[in-house]
């Protein structure tokens, strides 16, 4: 509307300015016109009226030629005296450029200019030269009021004003509804359109038909809106396909920590493996007692509860988990995490701590499974790092990070998962690499370069991130931070 209202202004504007020049031209033009008339009429007037005055001077003598003189002056619209040019010089009523013109009456020419009356009235004055037949030129005086022509020019004002106001106010009215209907409304529908596509809404507008430009560009963007479409629809299912890529990736790293930890778990289940077959071959073999043979299948109950909580822990660990957004405690988790690493943690003499400070929330709303996904690879790389065995140790903390911190935003709560080994670290050259896929400082065979990519990729997909520091024999640190507000399903 803001658009519409200057351009109406300026193009009204400029019709204005064109019919009042027009006007004004044309009101020049007329009043001159009107005074030249005067000054025609006047010269007219005198060359008869001095032709009768030359016959009397003549005739009859000075006294009745200005007597006639006097009865004309009477008679018509003019104020009529009998001059004598060189006293009329010494006047001192006359200014420099009217004396100059007065001096051609002595050369016999008529001469007109326009003087204030006494009264301040403005006059037009006409001398016309007159032959009395002496020695001293005479001439006619002829005056007359230029109220005429002040009436007629404001007359013609007031017509040129009333002119250009009508047209201005038609062309206007014209303008505007051209505007209104030609520009304004297919802008307001271009602009709604505008408006949809940013909401996602790519659907065809053809309420706009012509051969206009605002046509052509309604046209423009419906076809735009078409291909908008079909990229729309590539990119969902590109972006599908790199879900499912990516959740493949990610199974496929579960299936990979799951085979680093089945060695450990495959001394874990020796032990109760053992006790069921001791106690059964007692119970095959010797003679018990009804009592005895109770508390072996009690014990080989327990085995087998053993055995079956590991075999499912396995199973939950290596099944492709669905996303599902659940409010749980991380420190239960970790501590879950631990449990299933325990062997292979024992094996090569690797502790796990976890602490936690004060009053510290570690409750999140988040997915587990995928978050599991996370300790575990970066618990399995701590015991990795440390061959010759050492001390993991896992801190819980709060903390409040504002927008001078790595994420930007108003301050907002995180918790923060801060895993420290005391392994061999990371080289500072390997560090800039170290999340990129595929990437990887173990021997051929012994990972994919792959967990700390997909697990970047989880944290960030919870609205966190992972800081990473090293020192060379000193260890590594790997900072988790998960934002403490609820994520969307």
């Amino acid at each position: 509307m803001k658009l519409f209202l200057h351009l109406f202004g300026y193009l009204l504007l400029g019709i204005i300015l064109l019919v009042g020049i027009d006007e004004y031209l044309s009101f020049k033009a007329e009043v001159e016109q009107y005074e030249a008339d005067m000054i025609s009429s006047a010269t007219q007037n005198g060359k008869s009226i001095s032709g009768m005055i030359t016959h009397v001077w003549r005739e009859g003598g000075e006294a009745q030629a200005l007597d006639l003189i006097e009865d004309a002056s009477k008679s018509g619209q003019f104020s009529i005296r009998w001059v004598w040019p060189h006293l009329l010089l010494q006047e001192s009523i006359f200014n420099a450029a009217d004396k100059k013109s007065l001096t051609q009456l002595l050369t016999g020419e008529t001469v007109s200019f326009k003087m204030k009356h006494n009264n301040d009235l403005m006059r037009l004055y006409t001398y016309v030269p007159v032959d009395v037949g002496e020695q001293l030129k005479g001439a006619l005086e002829l005056s007359q009021t230029l109220v005429p022509l002040e009436n007629y020019s404001r007359a013609m004002l007031s017509r040129a004003f009333t002119i250009t106001a009508l047209l201005g106010l038609i062309c206007g009215l014209i303008l505007y509804f051209f505007i209104n209907w030609k520009v304004r409304l297919p802008l307001s529908k271009l602009m709604n359109q505008a408006e949809r596509i940013g909401h996602g809404d790519f659907s065809s507008n053809h309420d706009i038909t012509g051969h206009d430009e605002l046509a052509e560009l309604a046209r423009t963007m419906n076809d735009m809106c078409s291909r908008l479409l079909i990229a729309k629809e590539k990119i969902k299912f590109e972006y599908d396909t790199r879900l499912k890529t990516l959740e493949q990736l990610r199974h496929t790293e579960r299936l990979s920590s799951f085979g680093v930890i089945s060695a450990g778990i495959a001394h874990e289940l020796g032990t109760p493996l053992n006790v069921v077959d001791g106690r059964a071959k007692m119970i095959i073999k010797e003679d018990l007692q009804a009592e005895e043979i109770r508390d072996c299948a009690q014990i080989i109950k327990n085995q087998a509860e053993r055995m079956t909580g590991i075999v499912r822990q396995l199973l939950d660990f290596t099944r492709r988990p669905k996303q599902h957004i659940s409010k749980d405690n991380v420190a239960l988790l970790i501590k879950q995490v631990f449990l299933l690493l325990y062997p292979m943690a024992v094996k090569q003499q690797v502790f796990f701590t976890l602490t936690q400070q004060e009053e510290t929330d570690v409750v999140l709303q988040a997915d587990f499974s995928q978050l599991q996904q996370v300790f575990v690879n970066l618990l399995m790389n701590s015991i990795q790092a440390m061959p010759k065995g050492g001390k993991v140790e896992v801190g819980l903390s709060n903390t409040i990070l504002t927008s001078s911190s790595q994420q930007e935003g108003p301050p907002a709560k995180y918790i923060t998962i801060r895993i420290h080994d005391e392994g061999e670290g990371i080289q500072e050259e390997d560090l800039e690499h170290i999340l990129t896929p595929f990437f990887t400082t173990k021997a051929v065979g012994s990972g994919t370069g792959l967990g700390l990519s997909i697990a970047h990729g989880i944290i960030e997909e919870h609205g966190g991130w992972i800081d990473i520091e090293s020192r060379v024999q000193k260890g590594a640190c790997f900072t988790v931070y998960l934002p403490m507000q609820e994520l969307k399903e």
